[in-house]
């Protein structure tokens, strides 16, 4: 009996942890691409939670236990990426985000909450060539991160 508690109760904390993989996934011939070849999209940066479900209809793999990814890498060009996003106020959605990227550049998606309403909308924000941003991880247990960007 108590042996099914222990297990229970370390099962249930196991799946409270939430520890995603914070390097970008490298989509299709992105993945062993130079960063100068690809573009780089990253989640939103204001306490949100974004998770990259599809892209181009194709689903994305959780890694290493860590969930769908949070951020991607993609071949230049125009893609319909799928996402899954929440915020702090507990919102969530999954949307869909028509992408057009360039080789070099940095994207981050940002959101905003339609006033008066439960909606929100996404954009993709090109931070041009001269930006590059990484997660910084603030809670190993609960796996938060926080988007850091800078210039190069």
């Amino acid at each position: 009996m108590h042996l099914r508690l222990l297990l229970a109760t370390s099962a249930f904390l196991a799946s409270c942890a939430w520890n995603p993989v914070l390097t970008p996934y490298g989509v299709d011939v992105a993945d062993q691409a130079p960063a100068s070849a690809v573009a780089t999209v990253w989640g939103v940066r204001e306490g949100a939670t974004l998770h990259f479900t599809h892209v181009n209809g194709d689903a994305l793999p959780s890694r290493g236990g860590g969930g769908y990814p949070v951020s991607l890498r993609l071949a230049p060009g125009k893609h319909t990426l799928r996402v899954f996003f929440a915020t702090p106020d507990r919102r969530s959605s999954e949307l869909t985000l028509q992408a057009a990227v360039e080789a070099g550049h940095t994207y981050v998606v940002e959101y905003l909450i339609v006033p008066g309403t439960a909606a929100v909308a996404l954009k993709l924000a090109d931070q041009g060539k001269n930006e590059a941003c990484r997660y910084e991880r603030t809670d190993a247990v609960r796996g938060t991160a926080v988007l850091r960007c800078s210039g190069r």
